[in-house]
């Protein structure tokens, strides 16, 4: 159960982090974020030492230019991790960036544009338990993530969760 929450935990903040402070977003940028807002939900199969399936779902919701959103993930019925954050996009920056707060896991991720969608990637993330790696894709009618742990006996943990609006 440990190894769900830090991967839910490290995958989320990965792909979802924010800086403390933040620019007005442009008017282009602001409307692709809000064709996200709505219920999310997602599924997935998590390979490795534990492997299983995940289900989770995410709520998006514009406020003040940004997207803030809950969410929360449950793993083959051994337990549940919530997490929660927002996303904007920085205009003295000129780019995407998100926040997140998941079991005590918090960290900056930076998107980048890609066709008509969005991609927060996190590579190499030292955690107690080993290396991580996330990738959350934001592309037209779905959401995608994918992330990796390389625990410190060389062992990975692996999951790719496919989202669709409700």
């Amino acid at each position: 159960m440990p190894r769900l929450k830090l991967l839910v935990s490290l995958a989320l903040a990965a792909a979802l982090a924010l800086p403390a402070t933040s620019a007005l977003a442009g008017e282009a940028e602001t409307t692709l974020l809000a064709k996200y807002a709505g219920e999310w939900r997602g599924t997935g199969k998590v390979s490795g030492p534990d492997p299983g399936t995940v289900v989770c779902r995410i709520t998006f919701k514009p406020v003040s230019g940004k997207l803030s959103y809950t969410g929360r993930c449950t793993y083959s019925g051994q337990g549940t991790a919530s997490f929660r954050g927002t996303m904007l996009y920085n205009d003295a920056k000129k780019r995407f960036e998100a926040s997140s707060s998941a079991q005590g896991v918090s960290t900056t991720t930076v998107g980048k544009r890609q066709g008509g969608g969005i991609v927060f990637a996190a590579n190499g993330m030292d955690t107690r338990y080993g290396t991580a790696s996330s990738v959350m894709t934001l592309a037209g009618s779905a959401i995608k993530m994918s992330f990796k742990l390389v625990d410190k006996d060389g062992e990975t943990t692996a999951s790719s969760i496919s989202f669709k609006k409700s």
